[in-house]
């Protein structure tokens, strides 16, 4: 999304962007690694360890945007030994410039010798990485509504800006597309609670539940595929 953005500290010390134009935060103001940590590491991907342990996941991410979730879902694969095979869609991705002014590699300073978040970053785009015994990566310039895959995946991150912002990524149809893409069993987790997201989700077959949110936010949704 080639608009203007503006770098905003959030409250637990990492850097996001603002984009004016359309009112909206890349993460929450009350911690962007502390929002992506929770409502995507640890309700999605630890939510789906402890049911399918040893088991490599296919995680499906709409919106790559700073690589934030991507980094963490490495770094929390290499901690637990448990493979992800990562698929991530962004169809506006940020230069490689914008992405280091965030300053994450001092952020994370204790993974330097895993991979720092920088050299994550500088991976390119259309082609898939093995970078560590347990994390592969490939990075699609693509919308979601283009997006098509014969295999399915076992998680599904999805952060997309919120509905005032971009209202098509969360129309029920899409919610539906989500639901084919998922084995059973998949599970499909977001920051959003909008009553309209949840009644979509549960119309396209899911079951779905309102979790406590991060901090600054009371709740979340994650849904699982029957």
């Amino acid at each position: 999304m080639k608009h203007k953005k503006k770098q905003i500290k959030t409250e637990d010390g990492s850097m996001t962007y603002r984009l004016e134009v359309l009112k909206e935060n890349y993460h929450s103001l009350y911690g962007a690694v502390t929002e992506s940590r929770f409502v995507y590491v640890t309700e999605g991907f630890n939510f789906w360890t402890q049911k399918n342990k040893d088991r490599e996941c296919n995680i499906l991410e709409l919106g790559y945007g700073t690589g934030l979730m991507s980094y963490l879902s490495f770094l929390e694969a290499d901690k637990i030994s448990n493979f992800i095979n990562y698929t991530s869609l962004e169809p506006y991705p940020m230069t490689i410039e914008e992405v280091y002014l965030l300053k994450y590699d001092q952020f994370f300073k204790n993974s330097r010798d895993l991979m720092t978040f920088n050299k994550f970053s500088a991976l390119s785009w259309e082609v898939a990485h093995e970078i560590s015994p347990y994390f592969k990566i490939i990075k699609k310039e693509i919308f979601f509504e283009d997006f098509k895959s014969q295999k399915l995946f076992d998680l599904i991150y999805y952060d997309a800006f919120g509905a005032h912002a971009q209202p098509k990524l969360w129309e029920p149809k899409l919610m539906k597309k989500c639901y084919s893409l998922l084995n059973p069993g998949g599970v499909w987790v977001s920051y959003c609670a909008k009553g309209s997201v949840r009644r979509g989700l549960k119309d396209s077959g899911f079951s779905v539940f309102r979790l406590p949110g991060p901090p600054g936010k009371r709740e979340m949704l994650r849904a699982v595929k029957g």
